[in-house]
């Protein structure tokens, strides 16, 4: 997998307006003689991290969206209208990848572990979700997750048909790109040669009560690489050991994911 940094064309999510929105609310507060009272009632007792940390968002999930058939590792079929009522946590992975998503998926799984320690695994979900269908397949994917020893039952990972898979990261505005592979590049499960490459974006979006309320971009800072399996960390390039050596300065942290959980929950997540 080719790490793309950025993503270009995503959709439109009006985060200009929405980062605006608390310094608007406070002057029309003053505009129409609110006091300080009211306005402090109104406020969330844990409010949304900074623009510095992530962007956040306001966009319904639609309900074909809602309603795709994905695939767990058993073959299980998974909808995410399944998890009404739950803050949803959505990173986008891949389970042949050597740069970016097992550092990805290992800062998922701390920080949906460190959720269930706190009781709260009924409240979160964390779903990652493969952008490259035809090879993860319930199997590759079921493969994947047993190395990540000890990752709490309120993760799963998830495929399905390409055209869904399609239909769903288009939505997110996730970047896709087959490209080719590097040189003699195999599958670490089964041997096979690779006959090509994804380049994606990194991105963990988090939703609840039916709108995508937060995003988190890039590659993650995991301080402690065991974090990571050791098949895959063999599996890394010298890219993927890099940004897991020197993570770039714009990386985000499971605290900072912690945070946004404790906004979107309104109870204290560590």
């Amino acid at each position: 997998m080719q790490h793309r940094p950025s993503r270009p064309g995503s959709r439109a999510r009006l985060t200009g307006l929405v980062a605006l929105l608390p310094l608007l609310a406070a002057l029309l507060a003053g505009l129409t003689g609110c006091g300080p009272s009211t306005a402090a009632a109104a406020r969330p007792a844990i409010p949304a991290p900074g623009m510095d940390v992530g962007t956040q968002v306001d966009a319904a999930l639609p309900g074909w969206l809602t309603a795709l058939p994905l695939r767990d590792g058993a073959g299980r079929t998974v909808r995410l209208s399944e998890f009404a009522g739950k803050t949803l946590v959505v990173s986008d992975t891949m389970t042949l990848c050597q740069e970016t998503c097992p550092i990805d998926t290992a800062a998922v799984v701390q920080t949906a572990a460190r959720v269930a320690a706190d009781g709260a695994a009924g409240r979160v979900e964390f779903l990652s979700i493969t952008v490259d269908p035809q090879r993860d397949t319930p199997a590759q994917i079921a493969g994947y997750r047993k190395l990540y020893a000890g990752a709490p039952s309120n993760w799963q990972v998830l495929t399905g048909s390409p055209d869904d898979v399609a239909r769903l990261w288009s939505f997110f505005g996730v970047y896709r790109q087959r490209t080719k592979p590097d040189p003699g590049a195999t599958n670490w499960r089964t041997g096979a040669k690779l006959t090509y490459d994804v380049e994606h974006s990194d991105e963990v979006f988090f939703c609840a009560a039916g709108q995508e309320r937060f995003v988190l971009e890039g590659v993650p800072d995991v301080p402690d690489p065991s974090r990571v399996p050791a098949r895959l960390r063999a599996y890394l390039s010298s890219t993927g050991r890099g940004y897991l050596q020197r993570p770039p300065s714009t990386s985000w942290t499971v605290p900072q994911a912690l945070a946004t959980l404790s906004w979107l929950t309104q109870r204290r997540l560590a």
